[in-house]
């Protein structure tokens, strides 16, 4: 069994120990009875491809990074995630739901195009052949699920604490592929890209001070006209 782990398209939008915490998760399938050595997967552009390489590589796990970018919503990397764990045969696929929030839906999204199983919001992992153990959080219990074949499972799961870490140096152990090597069509890929952000045009400050006066003047009632 081959397990994959997806680290998103982007670095983490908050600390990195969530990013820490699903390398360290995904490490422990390393030594498993039955399974195969776990695979990174990151996506994006270069800077993030060899933070996530560095991080990966710190935890003994091998990596793949698809070169690109495309900034896609998350049906669009969902096709990539697929891809790739079609290419290297992973059975289950982790997902760093945690790191930022468009990870979540991608879970549902890589799920649906693997036809496996989903599970969200996991903050323990424990292999146990061709078993896997997890503990859900759903609010203010944990639910324990026995998983067993095929299934996509974010998770939530914090790495130690850290206060700083090196900038990465750029990785010649990540495999790096791109969207033709997976046989995907970047020019029809393209379709999933998120729309630029429409921009506001600044308003003139004399405008900013009319807009502010109409709030605390009161209006006046129309005048009565007179008979002459």
């Amino acid at each position: 069994m081959t397990v994959a782990l997806w680290l998103g398209s982007a670095a983490p939008a908050r600390t990195i120990r969530w990013l820490d915490g699903a390398i360290a998760t995904a490490a422990t399938f390393a030594q498993a009875e039955g399974h195969k050595a776990p695979v990174a997967i990151a996506a994006g552009e270069p800077t993030w491809l060899d933070l996530a390489a560095d991080r990966a590589n710190r935890a003994g796990l091998a990596s793949t990074g698809v070169s690109t970018d495309l900034q896609l919503d998350y049906l669009g990397w969902a096709q990539v995630v697929a891809a790739v764990v079609r290419q290297i045969r992973a059975t289950t696929v982790l997902v760093d739901e945690a790191s930022r929030p468009e990870r979540f839906p991608e879970v549902a999204a890589i799920a649906e195009l693997l036809d496996a199983a989903q599970l969200t919001h996991v903050v323990s992992l424990a292999p146990d052949g061709a078993i896997i153990h997890a503990s859900r959080a759903t609010g203010t219990s944990l639910q324990t699920i026995r998983i067993r074949g095929s299934a996509v499972i974010g998770l939530r799961v914090a790495g130690a604490p850290i206060d700083e870490y090196p900038t990465p140096m750029p990785s010649a152990s990540m495999k790096r592929l791109d969207l033709k090597a997976l046989g995907l069509d970047p020019g029809v890929l393209a379709h999933r890209s998120l729309p630029p952000r429409a921009g506001q045009q600044p308003r003139l400050t004399l405008e900013r001070v009319a807009e502010h006066l109409a709030v605390h003047v009161v209006p006046r009632s129309p005048s009565r006209s007179r008979g002459g």
